[in-house]
């Protein structure tokens, strides 16, 4: 009789612990950089697409807890066991034989930032011969676009930030700056509101592609993790928070011009079952990176 007054309270220990394990939510470990508003960790919910990762783990009942790094890093540190994941990517070749790809979280596209006091109009790279392309450290901008550097048909002048860039441009130090516009109208409007007046942007795309959460390949838990992010990305769609979450974001960060830019994407977008195809996008990161 005394064994089984003591194994009952044992049994009851043993059982809330195990049900803590089996229902409390998971913590998954995301890596990151600073792609405001997409992603910055002093803006509110660390940004936009930040949010949307979030939300899309809390409905699969999994926490995020988001490290913010340099991007090299960011990516470099998904290979060890501390963190499962890093947001966000573009798909390339390389990349996708080490990691797993998310499905696509959002479309995105460069531009070629420019003087509005300077006419100017592109159709292929042959049109850009001579200019002076302003371009950031670390960042990869697409493969046709190294190529003309690399040939001498434009110059590369690299700096170390966006900001930089965007001083650069306005005080003709460069004549393009390739840019997310939703990126760039953010950053425009944060810190250069005075001189907003004398930047735009030429609406073709220097590249296309979608921006993905990323997981190490060869971890145990990747394919389950993936597999819950996608499902919780899913049910965001469906019940319409993704795109809440979309249009309160650019009302507050990004111009109008920017705004329709997205939308009308966000509407026309076909996400393929394939959620990395990296014969279509052979650039870099995220909006990187």
């Amino acid at each position: 009789m005394m064994y089984h007054r003591f194994l009952a309270p044992v049994l009851v220990l043993t059982l809330f612990f195990f049900s803590q394990v089996l229902f409390g939510a998971q913590v998954i470990k995301i890596t990151t950089g600073y792609w405001p508003p997409y992603l910055a960790e002093k803006m509110p919910n660390q940004g936009f697409m930040a949010q949307i990762i979030r939300e899309a783990f809390a409905a699969e009942n999994i926490e995020v807890d988001y490290t913010f790094l340099p991007w090299s890093r960011a990516l470099a540190m998904v290979k060890s066991t501390d963190y499962q994941a890093s947001a966000v990517w573009s798909c390339t070749k390389k990349r996708s034989r080490e990691f797993l790809y998310s499905d696509p979280i959002l479309p995105y596209h460069y531009v070629f930032y420019h003087r509005k006091s300077e006419a100017f109009d592109w159709a292929s790279f042959s049109d850009l011969e001579g200019m002076n392309v302003g371009l950031t450290q670390d960042y990869s901008y697409s493969n046709t676009l190294a190529a003309a550097i690399e040939s001498g048909l434009v110059d590369a002048d690299t700096t170390t930030s966006d900001v930089a860039n965007f001083k650069k441009l306005l005080i003709g130090r460069i004549d393009l700056f390739p840019m997310d516009p939703v990126v760039g109208e953010a950053i425009i409007k944060r810190q250069f509101a005075v001189h907003a007046s004398s930047l735009t942007f030429h609406p073709k795309p220097l590249r296309r592609a979608f921006y993905h959460l990323l997981f190490e390949k060869d971890s145990p838990d990747a394919n389950r993790l993936k597999r819950a992010f996608d499902r919780g990305l899913q049910t965001l769609r469906r019940n319409g928070r993704f795109q809440q979450i979309v249009e309160q974001a650019l009302a507050a960060n990004s111009s109008s011009v920017a705004v329709e830019v997205l939308m009308q994407k966000l509407i026309n977008w076909e996400a393929t079952s394939n959620p990395c195809s990296p014969a279509t996008d052979d650039t870099s990161s995220h909006g990187e990176n």
